[in-house]
């Protein structure tokens, strides 16, 4: 899912990489997969946007589905206080 050249188009990603709403573990894992092969090299102007739609996508994604509750600072700490 790597773009194999630096000059496709915006809409020639957007065909490729189809990003819409992730609502399946196989999509997220799918633009996981699409983001990762990004970056390991220069993206192009249109390669960094749909990057950086997809991270948003999958951003959207975890915090749905893998969402960490708000913990105070102290209820934090205070494990690692008694380890001591």
């Amino acid at each position: 899912m790597t773009p194999s050249s630096s000059q496709q188009t915006y809409t020639d990603l957007l065909i490729q990489y189809q990003p819409k709403p992730i609502k399946t573990e196989q999509e997220y894992n799918r633009a996981l997969t699409a983001v990762e092969g990004m970056m390991s090299g220069e993206l192009a102007e249109a390669e960094t946007a749909i990057f950086e739609l997809l991270v948003l996508l999958i951003e959207n994604y975890e915090e749905h589905h893998y969402s960490m509750s708000k913990s105070k600072p102290v209820a934090t700490l205070e494990p690692l206080i008694h380890e001591v």
